[in-house]
């Protein structure tokens, strides 16, 4: 099939940078945009710090995107180079960073999906050659462009020890991961597909609601779906089935004076909400109204003035003015048992509460603007009972249709947020969240993350078993996978189970791949069989036992 190319980002002026060290075929390479003392260049002395040893600002920068590049590359084993244009720039109040394939391609060789657009860099994986040469570097098309904010005073050490200030390095690992394949190509406002095609993170983007793939909607259902709060999910097998080993048991709520539950996020700071739960009686928190720092008597930004009335209490607070802990830290001085953040904005589902403070040591979170609003109306008709509690039906960050993890579906449509995240309410906090927290770590895998099953699905390990990898139903792409020695009996009916995969498995699947030719099914369960004992997955003995059981029941 024709090979079809597209620009979707628009291009920068480049000078190659560096380039990071890990020993895969292909390299991450960070190339500079920014021109002379800003950005990566900018010369101001800095000490070192975290691990970052750079003697300029710049310097560090430049290393924190280096260190990040090397963990992408260590987790995707990329086959071909992948060219990153990056620059420091001013990007306006609260955002931290952005980034996006340069180029997207579809019916290549080796794409798993016909008609299908891939991000530039996981179809040049799938093929095993760059697919949009060019003279070298720096004349090299980028696969990715990136930009992140000169307004920020970010922590550029490597230790996740950035107390007050912004960690670079999860937001550089954050904007890659989108970069790399974690965005879809669909515009959520308007329901339209990019070139009216399907894009890959689509094909796994499902409306629990209806049963249906993003990529298999109409345009008004997509618009319908977009803001589906808490019923959008990303379907592919290998981030479902790393769910359980991710994302923690129990789904934050509220209930009112023991109504129906509310949607609750807690915050990334303080205590953790525990399946025994925080009951009290509710109460509206009241400060002094200072001009311009503290205008209203409701937000909490300064000591509260109502502290025998909050004492032993749940503290309800508005949003605003100032930051999350310092309003939680108010409340906590007064006495306050926990602390109800009410949105003042609209939207849905409630994001976490950022910050940071140790001294914090009771729950609180965040509910949205028209639950906040039903709350104060209650409020003003008499005393109130709030239980902040956990539903151990669900894991958090999972819909309660399916199970599955959800995606960022947003009332209204946040541009550049929509979809192309996993949900707000994931605990421990995803990386691909819409929002950077501080318990993130460097890690991209499980158990700590569930981003790299989700590259897994798309196809950045593909097993060119023409199956793809995020509907494939046994041994194929993840070598972590929990194989089962099940002997030579369980052929027929054995499908996946929770806990791996099964001989039978790997045998059906070949037998599908390759139709009335057992010399090539062979081949196939002979190969799979070296690769998981190559990789410790299965021992030498459990190996001739799979052939064995293979010879003998193959075309049966």
């Amino acid at each position: 099939m024709r090979k079809l190319i597209y620009s979707v980002v628009a291009g920068a002026a480049m000078a190659l940078a560096g380039v990071s060290t890990a020993l895969a075929q292909g390299q991450i390479i960070i190339v500079n945009a920014n021109g002379p003392n800003v950005g990566f260049n900018d010369p101001t002395p800095a000490a070192p710090v975290g691990g970052n040893t750079g003697a300029t600002v710049g310097q560090q920068r430049l290393n924190v995107f280096e260190f990040a590049a090397n963990i992408w590359e260590q987790v995707l084993q990329p086959k071909v180079n992948i060219y990153v244009v990056s620059q420091f720039a001013p990007l306006g109040p609260n955002v931290l960073g952005s980034a996006g394939t340069q180029f997207v391609f579809r019916n290549f060789p080796g794409a798993e999906y016909p008609d299908t657009w891939y991000h530039s860099a996981l179809a040049d994986q799938l093929a095993g050659v760059d697919l949009n040469p060019a003279p070298p570097a720096p004349t090299q098309p980028p696969d990715i462009i990136a930009q992140f904010s000169s307004d920020f005073a970010f922590y550029l050490g490597f230790d996740n020890n950035e107390g007050l200030l912004v960690d670079l390095l999860p937001v550089v690992l954050h904007e890659l991961g989108h970069g790399l394949g974690f965005s879809n190509f669909a515009n959520e406002g308007n329901g339209t597909l990019f070139q009216n095609g399907k894009d890959i993170y689509s094909q796994y983007t499902i409306d629990v609601s209806t049963g249906k793939v993003w990529n298999d909607m109409t345009i008004p259902e997509r618009i319908a779906s977009a803001i589906n709060v808490r019923n959008v999910s990303w379907s592919g097998i290998n981030v479902t089935k790393d769910v359980p080993k991710v994302l923690r048991r129990g789904e934050p709520f509220v209930t009112i004076n023991g109504g129906p539950p509310l949607m609750f996020n807690i915050a990334a700071f303080g205590a953790q909400l525990t399946a025994a739960g925080v009951t009290g009686e509710l109460v509206q928190a009241l400060d002094d109204a200072i001009p311009v720092t503290s205008p209203t008597t409701t937000d909490a930004c300064t000591a509260l003035t109502n502290s025998a009335a909050v004492a032993g209490k749940i503290a309800l607070v508005d949003r605003g003015t100032c930051g999350f802990a310092v309003k939680v830290k108010n409340a906590q001085n007064a006495g306050a048992i926990a602390v109800i953040v009410a949105d003042n904005q609209p939207g849905s589902p409630p994001a976490g509460l950022g910050g940071q403070d140790p001294t914090i040591n009771i729950v609180s979170g965040r509910v949205i603007q028209t639950d906040g609003n039903a709350i104060k109306a209650l409020l003003a008709a008499g005393p109130v009972t709030a239980t902040l509690d956990l539903d151990l039906a669900f894991r958090a960050g999972t819909d309660h249709t399916r199970g599955l993890a959800m995606v960022a579906a947003l009332n209204p449509v946040v541009g550049g947020s929509s979809i192309s995240h996993f949900d707000y309410g994931g605990i421990p906090n995803q990386l691909m969240e819409p929002s950077i927290n501080i318990d993130l770590t460097s890690s991209v895998r499980p158990p700590e993350d569930l981003t790299s099953s989700q590259m897994t699905d798309i196809g950045w390990f593909s097993d060119a078993d023409g199956v793809p990898d995020g509907v494939d139903s046994c041994i194929g792409s993840d070598l972590q996978t929990q194989v089962i020695v099940d002997g030579c009996n369980s052929k027929a009916g054995n499908d996946l189970q929770a806990n791996g995969c099964t001989v039978a498995d790997d045998v059906n699947q070949c037998e599908i791949d390759f139709p009335h030719k057992p010399l090539h099914q062979l081949a196939c369960v002979i190969n799979n069989t070296v690769r998981l004992q190559k990789a410790k997955v299965i021992t030498g003995k459990e190996a001739a036992g799979i052939l064995v059981c293979t010879i003998l029941t193959l075309g049966n």
